[in-house]
């Protein structure tokens, strides 16, 4: 949030200079000093007399209310002279509030779950929605692991890929263009896929800032439906989560229920290092959310971000509204001018 903390001039010698200089020119056109002298008098019978007709004195406060309106006018616009010339600054300071924790959503893009894949990731929307200022990144797996796009707190962008992600499993084909184009990469060898325990270590190793003590979590959805032998096995990856003080959350797909040794080994895992265990469709995003938020935040010092910045706003509105007013005034009189001369007619008389 940023915060504004102080105002003030860059050049207030200049201001200075120009406002005295603004002085010196109004006395010096006032001449309060200097006294009328007999050679500049002109004497004229009868001029009490004159100066008590009411058009005399309509006159008279005609010139009056119109020489005041000039000279406010004229001030104001060398006030905002005054103003710009000194350069009027801002400094603004940006008090940078970051969460500490981290989420990697951790999807199984294998064959075995191209139907579901597309419900897994309206799920991750869901639980994204609920989270707040978390850094969210996304990993696909199967035989190997790609990251989609890193850990970041834009919301938009992290949304953004999701939908895109959904899209391209919508079909559920897993010889479409679409899913083709997405899994690429995942699949090294046709004859390991699906490798949980790989997957898992994998997201492990997709969180950055080891120096900094933040809070990290997986959500990690799968059927546990390996084909071949992969590097890491289940438990093994979830001790590598567990020494790298990784909570991970489980989503299952619903057929992972109808093995049950899957199923057991999956929920094992995920809850020996801290986290939640549900099948898809059982409204284990809302559990998900809820346990990210208990996890502990602790704060990050970083260094406030300042700037200056110009501020011509005021000196810009003064001297507009003090030219406007000189404007306005020149057009009064230019008016109450052609009035009087329409007034006196061709020969000069009324």
């Amino acid at each position: 949030m940023w915060e504004t903390q102080e105002t003030w001039l860059r050049w207030p010698w200049l201001s200075a200079a120009l406002a005295v200089l603004i002085v010196l020119l109004l006395v010096a056109w006032l001449r309060p000093w200097r006294r009328p002298s007999p050679t500049d008098a002109a004497y004229v019978a009868h001029s009490a007399r004159l100066r008590h007709l009411p058009r005399y004195r309509q006159l008279v406060r005609r010139q009056v209310v119109l020489g005041v309106c000039l000279t406010l006018a004229a001030l104001v616009a060398c006030a905002g002279a005054v103003v710009l010339a000194g350069r009027l600054q801002q400094r603004q300071t940006l008090t940078v509030e970051e969460r500490t924790r981290d989420i990697v959503l951790c999807l199984d893009a294998s064959g075995s779950m191209a139907e579901v894949d597309a419900q897994v990731l309206r799920e991750f929307r869901r639980i994204v929605a609920g989270l707040r200022g978390e850094r969210i990144g996304l990993t696909i797996w199967s035989g190997a692991a790609i990251t989609v796009f890193p850990l970041t707190d834009d919301y938009d962008y992290v949304l953004e890929q999701l939908s895109a992600a959904e899209s391209a499993f919508a079909s559920g084909d897993i010889y479409s263009d679409e899913y083709a184009i997405f899994t690429a990469g995942t699949v090294l060898d046709w004859d390991i896929q699906s490798q949980m325990g790989d997957g898992l270590a994998s997201c492990v190793q997709r969180f950055d800032r080891r120096d900094e003590e933040r809070s990290r979590a997986i959500v990690l959805a799968s059927d546990n439906e390996p084909l071949g032998t992969g590097l890491f096995t289940v438990p093994e990856a979830a001790d590598y989560a567990r020494e790298e003080q990784v909570v991970v959350h489980g989503i299952a797909a619903p057929k992972t229920a109808e093995r049950p040794a899957a199923a057991q080994e999956f929920q094992a895992a995920v809850t020996s290092t801290g986290g939640t265990f549900s099948l898809l469709g059982e409204d284990g995003g809302r559990a998900v959310v809820e346990a990210i938020a208990e996890l502990d935040a602790k704060p990050i010092e970083r260094p406030p971000v300042v700037q200056v910045l110009d501020r011509p706003q005021l000196g810009t509105a003064l001297v507009a509204v003090g030219l406007g007013g000189l404007a306005l005034v020149w057009a009064a009189q230019g008016l109450i001018a052609l009035r009087e001369r329409s007034r006196r007619g061709p020969g000069g008389h009324r």
